[in-house]
């Protein structure tokens, strides 16, 4: 049987037979862990860019006075314990995008935990999909075509819409500030996940090599009945990919496309 979540029948999120027969497909919560993984990826990359001398900067010296007078050093953000950031974060979080996918993930609780979780099980190719059932695709992934030759439906990749806007959506600077600011706890969080001598942002790193290495497929996917209720990709190179990876392909090329190119942009800038 496959461990991709999408092509694995689900209970908790079953809506009924594909339009074409066979095992019955689940919608799963690709869209949290995704979600999730990448306000803060994108953070991490901004977070590691030089800053870059004003371009009016002369060479000049600067007098022991004059500095501090100009622009003062701003005080550290204190902030709170681990258990209280959900208070903290959801003012922060809401001005990164008005779609209501993320308005929805910000009404649960515990989103430090959250975040970390998504970073620990991606940075190792696992699926962090079955956490977010709050951003669930609506409707099941439906395949088309005769019984031995049947293919993801097309259509299917439209569940992944407003997902793919709300990542899209995000202002890399808002991003990389907020995420400059809760580090200290994300990274208490991930360490207290069974990482006690592992840092965040090499996870994180690890992370977002492994979606920018997931292949964009034109044309359709065929897929296979696996064993009990679930599906199986007829390409065995397809199917030999990491669930994290299964979840990015599992919304379609144009969408795909969108998200790694949203992370490329961040590497680029480095």
């Amino acid at each position: 049987m496959t461990d991709d979540p999408d092509l694995e029948k689900a209970p908790e999120f079953q809506l009924g037979q594909p339009s074409s027969g066979g095992p019955p497909l689940a919608p799963v919560a690709i869209g949290g862990a995704l979600l999730v993984l990448l306000i803060a990826a994108g953070a991490w990359w901004m977070s590691r860019r030089a800053e870059a001398p004003p371009a009016n900067q002369s060479n000049r010296a600067v007098t022991a006075t004059e500095s501090p007078i100009d622009k003062p050093a701003e005080p550290p953000v204190v902030l709170p314990p681990l258990a209280d950031m959900d208070a903290f974060l959801r003012p922060l979080l809401s001005a990164l995008s008005s779609r209501p996918e993320l308005a929805r993930w910000l009404a649960t609780d515990d989103l430090i935990r959250q975040l970390a979780a998504a970073i620990d099980q991606a940075a190792d190719g696992k699926s962090a999909a079955r956490d977010f059932k709050v951003l669930a695709p609506q409707g099941p992934l439906t395949t088309i075509g005769r019984p031995k030759l049947r293919t993801i439906d097309p259509n299917s990749y439209r569940r992944y819409d407003g997902l793919v806007a709300t990542i899209t959506s995000m202002d890399a600077a808002g991003v990389a500030k907020i995420y400059r600011t809760i580090k200290p706890r994300l990274n208490e969080a991930y360490q207290s996940m069974g990482n006690p001598n592992r840092d965040v942002d090499n996870a994180l790193q690890n992370a977002v090599d492994i979606v920018l290495d997931t292949p964009i497929v034109e044309g359709p996917i065929r897929v296979v009945e696996g064993d009990g209720a679930a599906w199986a990709y007829a390409d065995r190179e397809l199917e030999s990919l990491l669930p994290t990876q299964k979840q990015v392909l599992r919304m379609g090329p144009a969408h795909a496309e969108k998200v790694l190119t949203w992370l490329r942009a961040f590497r680029a800038a480095l």
